[in-house]
């Protein structure tokens, strides 16, 4: 399977990744699903796709970025290269497009014969269901630790019944190992809770790829261990410093 990544070298911040995704869907035109999420299977008719997201949208060491897998590794490069821009308005401000990084490389997805320790960045595993459950949960973490699991065991699952139908997807099995941090999010105006953690699994997305809900709005980065611990400090660096702020 291909994946590509496009990375600008205008900066972006993850609370302009909204801007930075309508950017993009205006430059293509909104019949492009891979791109805005939509089944536009019904004419006339707008709902978001139920199908996990092909497309990215994140933000790495502080600049814009695009990600995609599969077909969506493929509608980088045959759609929206062709029609890029000169200029990306996002909120108030015009960003070049001229200078970007374009990498692509391959990725056979496989079920592993031992679990691999990596780090989740802002992982929004919960639906609404799942949250009432946790917050029931309260005084067991053990039991808040399995729910995670399980939520995080479906997500590799629906992944890789994505991206490789054929493969035995009821063999993937996830642990989290340590919660580092809960933090209360809000997006698009709903409220998450957001995880920052440390998990096994016998089945790895490529690191940089997400999980979980809203991810192709940069949430749920599946990351190493240098660069989750990175991502850790900062978080933690910015609560203690908007506390003080306060």
């Amino acid at each position: 399977m291909q994946l590509s990544t496009l990375t600008f070298n205008f900066p972006l911040h993850a609370g302009e990744i909204r801007a930075f995704r309508a950017a993009i869907i205006g430059s293509l035109g909104y019949g492009h699903t891979l791109f805005n999420g939509f089944d536009n299977s019904i004419p006339g008719e707008q709902k978001y796709a139920n199908t996990y997201p092909l497309v990215r949208y994140t933000v790495h060491k502080g600049r814009a970025r695009i990600m995609g897998m599969g077909k969506g590794a493929d509608a980088i490069m045959r759609h929206l290269l062709p029609v890029l821009p000169d200029q990306l308005l996002i909120g108030q401000r015009y960003c070049p497009t001229d200078a970007y990084d374009l990498r692509v490389k391959s990725w056979e997805p496989e079920i592993l014969t031992e679990p691999y320790t990596f780090g989740l960045y802002r992982y929004l595993a919960l639906n609404q269901k799942n949250y009432q459950h946790w917050k029931a949960l309260e005084s067991d973490e053990a039991a808040r630790a399995m729910l995670l699991s399980s939520c995080l065991t479906g997500h590799l699952r629906a992944l890789a019944e994505t991206v490789t139908p054929e493969l035995p997807r009821q063999m993937i099995e996830a642990q989290i190992l340590k919660v580092d941090e809960v933090k209360r999010l809000q997006w698009h105006g709903n409220h998450f809770v957001g995880f920052n953690l440390v998990a096994c699994a016998n089945f790895i997305p490529p690191f940089g790829l997400g999980l979980g809900r809203c991810h192709s709005f940069g949430f749920g980065e599946v990351c190493g261990k240098r660069t989750y611990q990175h991502l850790a400090i900062d978080s933690k660096q910015a609560r203690h410093s908007n506390r003080e702020l306060a």
